[in-house]
């Protein structure tokens, strides 16, 4: 089964100190660009923690 990258579905980021969730709908070739970029974010921070340490 293939997937539609241009599919909308809907993504809702909760943390535990906010009021409520936050939602957006995208499309599957956004979400995979979004979770790209949060992926290329978590490595910058974890290579300046190594550097700091």
């Amino acid at each position: 089964m293939d997937t539609d990258p241009d599919e909308i579905v809907t993504v809702e980021l909760d943390c535990w100190d906010w009021n409520r969730a936050y939602s957006r709908r995208l499309t599957r070739r956004q979400l995979g660009e979004l979770l790209l970029k949060l992926d290329e974010m978590a490595d910058r921070t974890e290579d300046a923690s190594e550097g700091a340490a």
